[in-house]
Parts: C-alpha cells; sequence; structure tokens
C-alpha cells in the first residue's frame, strides 16, 4: 500500500491512497476524501485512514441514516438471536425515540455528544404516552362527585385501557391512593434502556463496518438510583396463602413463594418437567407477553435452566392441584385443551401471565396486605431464603442467576450484622490470645 498524497482542488484539500485489495472490476481500488480546510488536515487524515486499513477498520463512506440502519437492517438482523421480549422493547425503542430525534441524520456522522444531549432530552420532555392513570382518576373523580360509582368496564371504554387496568385503579382509587401526575421527562432508567438498546446497535455497525468506533461508548447514560423494592415478611406470605386457601391459583402463589421463580418461568411449566415423587421441578422454558399476547419462550440465560429441589407441602398442594386438573380434563373431553402446561383455567386454556399478575393484586389487596407487584414474590423468597440461614451460592443457584456474586450485590442488605460479625471473628483469631495476656497481666 503507497503512502498516498493529498492535492488542492479548487479551495479545499483532498486525500488519495491505493488500497491493498482491488475493486469489484480488478483494477486497483483508491480510498479519496476531500472538504479540508488546509493540506495539513488532509495528511493527517489520510495517515489515519491508512492506519485505518492497516488495523483492518476501514469503513467505507455510506449516507445510511439513523432509521434505515436501525429499521430495516439492525432490527431485522437481530430478531432472531434475542429473546422475543427484548426484541419486543428495543424495537418499542427505535421507533418511539431513537427515530422521531436521531432518524434523519447520518449513522457515520452520530457522535457521542449528541447521544448524550439525545438523553438529556429525553429526561426533559421525552415521556409520549398518555398518563392513563391520571386520565382514569379524573373521570372517576367526576363520577364520584356526582354520587355515583364508575364500573371497571365504563372506566375501560371512557379512558381506552385494558380491564385489568381499570380494574387495578378502582381499587386503588378506592383505597384512597390518589395518582399524581409524571413527569414530561422519561425516568432514568428507561434512557438507560434506550441506552442498551442504541449501543448494542452501534456495536454491530462497527462490526458491518458502517463505523470505525461506537459513539455510544463514550455517550453515558444518566445513573439510576439504586431502589430497595419492598416484600412482605414471613408472617404476612403466611397471611396471604391462608387468605387465598380456596383460590384455584393456590398451587401456583405457593410455589412461587417457596421457589423464586420469574413469571414466565411460573407460568410456563409442563407436566414432565415437574417430578412429584422426587420432589423436582425442571426449570427450562416459559411463557412471555409480547405485545399483550402470551408466548412460548425458552428460560432468559443458560443459567435460567435449573433443577430445584420442593418443600414436602407445595409437592402435596401441586398433587392436589393434578387432581383439579384431571377431573377438569375428564369433564371437559375433546374440547379440554391439553398443553401440558400445569396451570391452566377450566377448559385447559394456558393462564396468561399479565392475567396471574393481575390476579395476584386483587388477592393482595382483599387480604388487606401492602401493595407489592408480582415479581416482588420472588424477592420475598430470597431475603426469606438468605435470613433464615441457607447459603447464598445455593439461593443464587435456586433462582437462576448467572453467580453468587451477582445475587449477593442485589441482596447484601438483607443480611445485617455480616460484617459486625466478620470483625469479631477476625479480632478473636488474630488477637485474642494476646487481649487474654494483657488482660492476666493488668487485672
Amino acid at each position: 500500500m503507497k503512502q498516498g498524497h493529498v492535492r488542492k482542488r479548487g479551495k479545499t484539500w483532498y486525500y488519495q491512497f491505493r488500497l491493498p485489495e482491488k475493486g469489484p472490476d480488478g483494477k486497483p481500488d483508491f480510498d479519496t476524501k476531500g472538504g479540508f480546510a488546509t493540506e495539513k488536515e488532509a495528511w493527517a487524515a489520510c495517515r489515519d485512514a491508512i492506519k485505518a486499513v492497516e488495523q483492518n477498520r476501514r469503513v467505507k463512506s455510506s449516507k445510511i441514516t439513523v432509521r434505515a440502519f436501525f429499521v430495516e437492517e439492525w432490527l431485522p438482523a437481530i430478531k432472531m438471536l434475542v429473546d422475543a421480549t427484548t426484541y419486543d422493547n428495543w424495537q418499542a425503542f427505535i421507533h418511539a425515540y431513537v427515530v422521531p430525534r436521531l432518524g434523519d441524520g447520518e449513522l457515520q456522522k452520530l457522535t457521542a455528544p449528541m447521544l448524550v444531549k439525545f438523553y438529556t432530552q429525553l429526561l426533559t420532555d421525552g415521556r409520549i404516552k398518555p398518563d392513563n392513570n391520571i386520565r382514569m382518576y379524573e373521570y372517576w373523580a367526576k363520577a364520584a362527585k356526582r354520587g355515583q360509582q364508575p364500573t371497571p368496564r365504563e372506566i375501560t371504554d371512557a379512558c381506552g385501557v385494558t380491564i385489568h387496568a381499570a380494574r387495578a385503579a378502582v381499587r386503588r382509587y378506592r383505597a384512597g391512593r390518589i395518582p399524581t401526575p409524571k413527569p414530561a421527562g422519561l425516568e432514568p432508567k428507561t434512557v438507560r434502556n434506550i441506552h442498551l438498546a442504541i449501543h448494542r446497535a452501534l456495536v454491530d455497525a462497527v462490526t458491518w463496518k458502517y463505523l470505525v468506533d461506537n459513539p455510544a461508548d463514550n455517550a453515558k447514560p444518566p445513573r439510576v438510583a439504586k431502589s430497595r423494592r419492598p416484600v412482605w415478611t414471613p408472617e404476612q406470605a403466611t397471611r396471604f396463602m391462608d387468605s387465598i386457601c380456596f383460590d384455584r391459583f393456590y398451587a401456583l402463589f405457593r410455589l412461587e413463594l417457596t421457589t423464586g421463580l420469574r413469571r414466565a418461568e411460573i407460568c410456563g411449566i409442563r407436566w414432565p418437567s415437574l417430578d412429584l415423587d422426587a420432589g423436582t421441578l425442571s426449570v427450562h422454558q416459559g411463557r412471555v407477553v409480547v405485545s399483550g399476547r402470551a408466548q412460548d419462550a425458552q428460560v432468559k440465560t443458560e443459567d435460567s435452566e435449573r433443577l430445584i429441589a420442593l418443600d414436602e407441602e407445595t409437592v402435596g398442594a401441586l398433587r392436589v392441584w393434578q387432581a383439579i386438573q384431571d377431573a377438569e380434563r375428564a369433564l371437559y373431553g375433546d374440547d379440554f385443551r391439553d398443553t401440558d402446561l400445569v396451570f391452566t383455567y377450566e377448559d385447559g386454556r394456558p393462564v396468561h401471565p399479565d392475567s396471574i399478575r393481575e390476579r395476584f393484586k386483587r388477592l393482595a389487596a382483599q387480604a388487606g396486605l401492602p401493595e407489592i407487584r408480582f415479581y416482588d414474590l420472588r424477592h420475598t423468597y430470597v431475603t426469606g431464603a438468605l435470613r433464615a440461614g441457607i447459603n447464598p451460592k445455593v439461593v443464587s443457584q435456586r433462582i437462576g442467576h448467572a453467580d453468587v456474586a451477582f445475587t449477593m450485590s442485589v441482596y447484601q442488605h438483607v443480611l445485617p450484622g455480616q460484617d459486625e460479625d466478620a470483625a469479631a471473628r477476625a479480632a478473636a483469631y488474630m488477637l485474642g490470645r494476646r487481649r487474654t495476656q494483657e488482660t492476666a497481666s493488668n487485672p
């Protein structure tokens, strides 16, 4: 490869050098770029371009826009590479936030400062989804002033929300929980998730030779304050289970509180994965929600695939549930939808994960318990297991975390006193004998 040369064309300078490979027609190929104000700038750019070729980091000049790359090339390419929920979230972020604000710009002109400015704008005025909670409350409050009690169905029709959302809203308003308007900007966590999608896309842009470097590497997303999700105490968990002893999905909630399964995992369990004689459950598939529809899917990661033991009472609850389902199968006959799923409705239809979430909210409210998410039952299990003295490594394996270090980084706060205990044990081991001698010599 030759060193290259620079020439003046009109009022600006350009560089040119021969590439090591030949062009499509078999003739020598050249890298040329112009528009430099001075000869010095052209030479500097030429040296950088030659170095990029030598390091196999050269990219061809392209006018492709951010919109075209993300929507027409990247999203179709990764659809089969990531799980359905991740893809659904990423494509929603791209269409809702990235394309409207950055889509018309050229991909190769995207810079870290531009991304930082974009994140700042999202934090300030990025919210595009309507504040349905406020809309529902205003409708409910107006009706209440007239002495009426609107039904969830009426709220659904008036506000364009799901029946699940309307039912949950009515429970909140009747309990005196009045919503406050959401800010115009997005939450830092949402902006951070958008950044993760952009970063992954630009990693591929570098790999596909659209970009030399990833501008998202130097565009730091907003910090997300760590928060501790509320969990139930053992007494509250027991109170909940006692209050739902006759609920159809008693066994599901008991299994959740004794294993900490993810919602997708517990809704996707099939009978062949359960060995009630051995008291074990094999976790390897789930049931996720994509664009509002439930569908079967593999578990999140390889670490999520695991075999876990079940306690005797949970096994007993599952045996009772199995007998109920067998009786329903016999009753419905050919109309029973036999899917092998453990948790179903009377006719064998699979449970929808969102329906289980809303059912939990309703049952917890009826029991007079503090409001937590269904996912917080997982946190409740982990918290209880660690406080019961179970080895953190065992807990980490049971809930499907990649390693115990991650588990402890999330749940270290639930083990108060460990640092004090470590200090006392270390001091006693290192200096205990000396302290005894000093005490004896100084009575």
